[in-house]
């Protein structure tokens, strides 16, 4: 089932939060066919978390961004092994599976390392030009390669050796022992009671016997120390098991890792950058999640994204640009977003989001339960400013009056309540201050940065100014922005101050009363979208000439 993100724009306000989380809810109930999760791409400020608190509700989820991730095309429960697993499971594993690389876990899953196709031929490949390869030897693992049985356990638990087999004269069999380390050694021979007793005096640590008796030999192991099996294969089969017996950790290489949130960008520049064919994926604690082939990347599926309150892609969550968005719902005016297909759109001049789902509601015959009515009830009052705002119109007073009848509220004092529960300035960083409602607009040529926060009294902004102003220079060096303002908003006094980013042109351009370096009294300007915003695109149409 495709799952479609209902989701409003960046630094989220309460029409924002509230809406997603009301159309989520009625998408769902009029399309079983898709998935559709209520989202937000910012922290939820003091007076939206107030309101989903107050009523009990969980609210939308945080979604950083919504770029292509490792997480969404990885393979998950993959084989993989352990260090001391002998080599030939490994491959028995990665033929049945047809995967070319298998990770090598410890005890608590964390990754020790990869065996790769290539580690595989480098094994092989070495054993056949070295004139003494050497291996890797783990007399435990003769148990689960060689066919046969064991008859005795020796004292060698793991070491680096050398194979021989027993197909010589015993005078040249010495011979080639004087020329070994005997105490690496590895005996494969047939039944040559010669040769076993200069193993068992010499005290090789392993010896397989091919075609030997089990009771004869018996009688010649009294003080050998050594580990002995019986193997039901020819010499040359068993030489070519005891190689497949070396561990996993002989092989393995050091293993690149990605975390299942990192991008698929990400990903792919790591693998190019190590010539890599596969990834592991581990999570924080560097144990195995899955892995990403070079293949998983082609896999990748655009997001659906329904977009709340928002039409431009400078205020979309991140990653937006790459996503299939099917749906806007907004109240703001058209911007320039580019869309790969036809998509829904439903825009009314009305004074919140809220206000439009609400008419969806009654579009579609869906009924409101008390909790979703109440949230929007809550999102009409915050974006209208109690009606006070220019851009409340009759549609919004009708679904105010209408949601509060279905929520069982007074409007008034919830207005009231939710305005009050705003921090004053000083009480805020500057930088959550800014953040309360920041979104970012690009015309003729300019980006700006217009940030509003509503309080009931403006009386400690002296004091909040001098940080405001600095934390806005920082804001807009960052983001690379021309212009940085904060609308200052008195919901009481129905009037706003404006602080802005030092720019000469723009400050004598605008209209407003200069109180001083980057501030401007607006006297009953209550909206940014409908007072401030056309006065600022007219001052940056008048600047690009």
């Amino acid at each position: 089932m495709k799952e479609v993100l209902v989701i409003g724009h960046k630094n989220p306000d309460t029409d924002s939060v509230c809406s997603a989380f009301a159309y989520a809810a009625l998408k769902e109930s009029l399309d079983p066919t898709h998935r559709y999760v209520a989202a937000r791409c910012g922290s939820l400020n003091k007076q939206t978390r107030y309101i989903f608190e107050k009523f009990g509700i969980t609210p939308p989820k945080f979604v950083k961004d919504i770029y292509p991730k490792v997480e969404d095309v990885m393979t998950q429960g993959v084989a993989k092994v352990r260090p001391e697993t002998p080599l030939m499971q490994v491959m028995q594993a990665a033929e049945s599976l047809k995967v070319r690389s298998t990770p090598v876990v410890d005890k608590q899953n964390k990754l020790l390392g990869m065996i790769t196709l290539l580690d595989l031929t480098h094994f092989f490949l070495s054993g056949a030009t070295e004139e003494k390869p050497t291996y890797q030897i783990r007399p435990d693992n003769l148990d689960q390669v060689l066919r046969g049985k064991r008859i005795q356990a020796g004292e060698a638990q793991e070491f680096t050796g050398t194979l021989i087999a027993g197909a010589m004269s015993a005078e040249r069999f010495e011979e080639r022992l004087q020329e070994m380390e005997t105490q690496t050694c590895v005996l494969v021979v047939g039944n040559r009671p010669d040769l076993i007793g200069i193993a068992i005096a010499k005290q090789i640590p392993v010896m397989i016997l091919t075609g030997a008796d089990s009771k004869e030999l018996a009688e010649h192991l009294e003080g050998y120390k050594g580990w002995v099996y019986l193997s039901e294969d020819d010499t040359a089969d068993t030489l070519r098991r005891v190689a497949l017996a070396v561990p996993a950790s002989a092989l393995m290489s050091e293993a690149p890792s990605l975390s299942r949130t990192d991008t698929l960008e990400q990903a792919q520049e790591k693998m190019d950058q190590g010539g890599l064919k596969s990834l592991a994926v581990v999570d924080g604690q560097g144990r195995l999640e899955g892995i990403l082939a070079k293949s998983d990347l082609v896999k990748k599926e655009p997001k659906f994204l329904i977009l709340m309150d928002h039409n431009e892609m400078s205020q979309a969550v991140d990653g937006a640009e790459g996503a299939e968005i099917v749906e806007i719902v907004d109240h703001h005016r058209l911007g320039t977003i580019k869309t790969k297909n036809p998509v829904h759109f439903f825009a009314k001049p009305v004074g919140s989001t809220c206000t439009l789902v609400y008419q969806q509601y009654k579009i579609n015959g869906q009924p409101l339960n008390k909790a979703t009515a109440s949230l929007l009830l809550c999102g009409v009052l915050t974006d209208t400013v109690i009606l006070k705002s220019p851009t409340a119109t009759v549609d919004d007073k009708r679904a105010i009056d209408e949601l509060a009848a279905l929520a069982g509220l007074d409007y008034q004092s919830l207005g009231i309540e939710l305005f009050s529960v705003t921090d004053a300035l000083k009480a805020r960083s500057p930088l959550e201050v800014i953040n309360t409602d920041f979104k970012v607009f690009k015309e003729y040529g300019f980006e700006v940065g217009i940030g509003q926060v509503e309080v009931v009294t403006i009386e400690d902004l002296p004091d909040a100014e001098g940080p405001l102003k600095t934390e806005l220079e920082k804001i807009r060096v960052e983001k690379g922005l021309g212009l940085t303002m904060l609308l200052v908003t008195d919901i009481i006094n129905e009037n706003s101050v404006l602080l802005c980013t030092e720019q000469a042109g723009f400050e004598k351009g605008l209209r407003y009363k200069k109180l001083g370096p980057g501030k401007f009294d607006l006297p009953s300007v209550l909206s940014r979208k409908k007072q401030l915003l056309p006065e600022v695109l007219r001052v940056l149409e008048e600047l690009a000439g």
